[in-house]
């Protein structure tokens, strides 16, 4: 992986929430008008399991060269995520608060234990503003396990983990698609979502394990699966007679597709609209924007209004919102992070025998600042 951030991926996150907030404004139909946000969710999903994964091997691999336990590695990897991720989720919690938002006060445990998926799929529907939290849950519980699973399992445990938690997402929604569960009770649930999370980390896996040359025909070959399944997705769900057979495949072809495109976008391989420095310097702050964007429709009083003047406000307040929180709040924030770097450089050692500043083996493993900002938690 490259030492700098990809701005290609940071571009894919810009356009992906646009397309979350456009359908949460614009209410467009077809096809997928019922789950367009969980398409675009889908690509955040693989592009989390992919770095999450990416960094945590990097760093495990610089633990293990300079003979560093994997315990301090997983322990800063928590405080890093904290620091991430944290402020400013509980901090748009705070001020809806101070605001009085009822539906934040309402269910104030569930949205501060982060079982925001599991609270939806219970009551079977959406709860405005709160419905785009149900994603962060499940992010959560991922940062929480998988990294136990990729700093001490072997790589075949890890591929067997990663693979498990495929099958046990398409079983759980078929389980509950064909005894006639609601879409959000088949699909939110964390066991029943992770599966576009667990291909995202198999690519990061296979990025250290085979050549690009290798890895080409099996990208291929999941893109073509993925689209024939997307078609075969639309052609059921046109239909409106195999709905239980929809929410079972839910957006699993899409990420498939969404692997092809990350790797081309983590190798700056998409086309050159992906290049636009201004379009990457949005991607960065996305994640805050997400997190305030229905809560911006809201206070504007748009709840169960849509259409394109509803769009462009919560757009352009949403990203104004992001950019301030980043440059103001979760950038000095995220530049604690220097002081819990995954795996502290080695003191080199003088020739008499004490510890010398001279940061001698610090090249061992180039860190990967590329992944080290994954985004947008979504």
């Amino acid at each position: 992986m490259a030492e700098e951030r990809s701005n290609q991926l940071d571009s894919m996150r810009a356009l992906g929430l646009a397309a979350v907030i456009f359908q949460h404004t614009m209410n467009p139909k077809g096809p997928f008008a019922d789950d367009a946000p969980a398409l675009a969710l889908t690509m955040f999903f693989v592009v989390s399991g992919f770095l999450i994964t990416s960094l945590i091997l990097d760093a495990r691999a610089r633990a293990e060269a300079q003979n560093m336990g994997r315990g301090g590695v997983l322990r800063r990897f928590y405080i890093r995520r904290f620091l991430r991720i944290f402020p400013v989720y509980y901090g748009a919690l705070l001020v809806a608060l101070l605001l009085k938002e009822p539906v934040t006060r309402t269910y104030l445990f569930e949205l501060v234990t982060y079982r925001t998926n599991f609270l939806l799929a219970r009551v079977g529907h959406n709860i405005a503003p709160i419905t785009p939290f149900w994603s962060l849950s499940v992010e959560e519980h991922f940062y929480i396990l998988w990294p136990i699973i990729a700093l001490f399992a072997s790589r075949r445990g890890m591929w067997a983990s990663a693979i498990a938690m495929v099958v046990m997402s398409v079983s759980a929604r078929a389980y509950a698609a064909f005894h006639g569960a609601p879409y959000n009770t088949v699909t939110l649930p964390t066991y029943a979502s992770v599966d576009g999370i667990a291909l995202g980390c198999m690519l990061a896996m296979a990025y250290r394990e085979r050549t690009e040359a290798e890895r080409e025909p099996w990208l291929k070959r999941g893109l073509v699966v993925g689209g024939v399944v997307v078609l075969l997705r639309i052609a059921m769900q046109l239909s409106g007679t195999f709905r239980p057979m929809v929410n079972t495949l839910h957006t699993l072809p899409f990420a498939f597709v969404s692997v092809w495109l990350i790797d081309r976008g983590a190798r700056g391989k998409l086309p050159r609209l992906f290049d636009s420095k201004w379009l990457g310097t949005i991607g960065v702050t996305t994640y805050c924007g997400y997190v305030v964007h229905r809560y911006v429709m809201h206070f504007l009083g748009f709840d169960n209004d849509r259409g394109l003047h509803v769009f462009v406000p919560v757009i352009l307040i949403s990203y104004t919102i992001a950019a301030v929180s980043w440059y103001c709040f979760e950038g000095p924030i995220n530049s604690l992070k220097r002081f819990w770097p995954y795996v502290p450089r080695p003191r080199a050692v003088s020739t008499d025998g004490a510890p010398s500043s001279t940061p001698a083996a610090v090249a061992i493993l180039p860190t990967s600042n590329a992944i080290d900002n994954p985004a947008v938690s979504v």
